[in-house]
């Protein structure tokens, strides 16, 4: 009797387990989403969402390199004025630890500059430890894109956060 109950139990996890492993590999997401480079707005979320979450967020690495198109640069004006330029990949490579607090990326404000498979996107951001909390950082990021293959593609992308210069009021929503 023992042994049929064991045999049993055994046939039961290998089942459980089976099971457990066809979900997790047909619920793993196929990168890029396709709500992700359809559109200007699509890729500007998904730009924002891999970053942004709560605490022990994990930086969605797989999802943000599949906006770039190859050799994709990143620039970055630090608080001190140093220039820092980056790949991607160097650039994933620093943010590899889970969120220890909550950290939002949100933008606030988008200007779309157009013309045929060209885009230009200037995106002011606040940083934030919750979606909606109060920010404690905010800056412009200006993004540049372009139409192929049938989806949107990053080229590039330069930030720079405010400083003692506050940010212009063209890039910034009415009323802020």
């Amino acid at each position: 009797m023992q042994l049929s109950i064991l045999r049993c139990t055994r046939f039961h996890i290998l089942v459980l387990m089976t099971v457990l492993s066809a979900l997790s590999v047909s619920s793993a997401a196929e990168y890029p989403l396709e709500e992700d480079v359809s559109t200007i707005d699509g890729i500007m979320n998904a730009f924002y969402a891999v970053v942004s979450g709560p605490v022990g967020f994990r930086y969605q690495a797989e999802r943000d390199i599949s906006l770039y198109g190859s050799k994709a640069i990143i620039t970055r004006f630090k608080d001190n004025g140093e220039l820092e330029r980056n790949t991607v990949e160097i650039e994933q490579a620093m943010i590899t630890e889970p969120w220890k607090e909550g950290f939002y990326e949100v933008e606030v404000h988008r200007i779309v500059q157009q013309f045929g498979n060209l885009a230009h996107v200037w995106s002011t951001y606040e940083m934030r430890n919750s979606p909606d909390g109060a920010a404690f950082d905010r800056g412009i990021s200006s993004v540049s894109l372009y139409y192929d293959e049938n989806r949107w593609w990053v080229a590039s992308w330069a930030t720079q956060n405010e400083t003692d210069k506050p940010l212009p009021a063209m890039y910034l929503p009415h009323g802020m």
